[in-house]
């Protein structure tokens, strides 16, 4: 499979909805990693620096904002430059300026279907965000 040499950061706080991604982007050949929260995720990408993140945005802790603005100020190239797809039901005009704003690669809203995350995903690592 082409796509069994990236991997994907699934950050959410709902453990329904990691394991919905995760199973969607396994079925695509993707290498999952999972994180319930922003401090996890943050230890998981310096730990593994994935080749994306799917980051939730409304979490407990670290909002999904707060960890994408530490991602894109990390001073590891490869870590800041990572693309990072933004996931929650949060959908007006204002929050997805201010997750693009602060270097958002995309913008999903829940509830999504599989398939269009999937092409989301494939997208990216065309180099054609969508």
């Amino acid at each position: 499979m082409e796509n069994a040499f990236k991997s994907i950061l699934v950050v959410d706080d709902n453990e329904d909805i990691r394991g919905l991604l995760s199973l969607v982007l396994q079925k695509e050949g993707y290498e999952v990693l999972l994180a319930a929260d922003g401090t996890e995720a943050l230890a998981k990408i310096a730990e593994h620096t994935p080749d994306l993140v799917l980051l939730d945005v409304m979490m407990p802790g670290l909002s999904g904002l707060e960890v994408l603005s530490s991602i894109r100020e990390n001073k590891k190239k490869e870590i800041n430059e990572m693309p990072v797809v933004m996931i929650t039901a949060k959908s007006t005009i204002d929050d997805i300026d201010a997750a693009i704003e602060l270097g958002a690669s995309s913008y999903i809203v829940k509830p999504f279907r599989p398939a269009n995350l999937a092409e989301k995903v494939q997208a990216i690592f065309d180099g054609k965000v969508a």
